[in-house]
């Protein structure tokens, strides 16, 4: 099971290099300058940015596992945007 949510942000990158960092005192989580992932031991969470665009795709094997991890990643990414406020709209 997957579902995606993209945010619009000029700082897509930096708020993707902030996510995958903080997780990977944890966990696997590795990025490049576009994109990045991070293995849960629940699901995995890949992650693509661009100029303008910050998409994180929730991949997991059950419906509440899922849903886990998209509030894991909706959480952390409030954080991380605190004066962009993202609202994730996970489809």
């Amino acid at each position: 099971m997957n579902t995606t949510a993209t945010i619009q942000t000029v700082k897509a990158r930096r708020y993707m290099k902030a996510f995958v960092n903080h997780f990977s005192r944890k966990v696997t989580a590795v990025y490049t300058n576009d994109s990045g992932y991070i293995e849960f031991g629940f699901g995995r969470c890949d992650i693509q940015a661009n100029d303008d665009t910050l998409t994180f795709q929730a991949t997991s094997n059950d419906a509440d596992n899922l849903n886990r991890l998209q509030n894991v990643i909706s959480s952390h990414l409030a954080r991380f945007a605190q004066n962009e406020l993202p609202d994730l709209t996970w489809v």
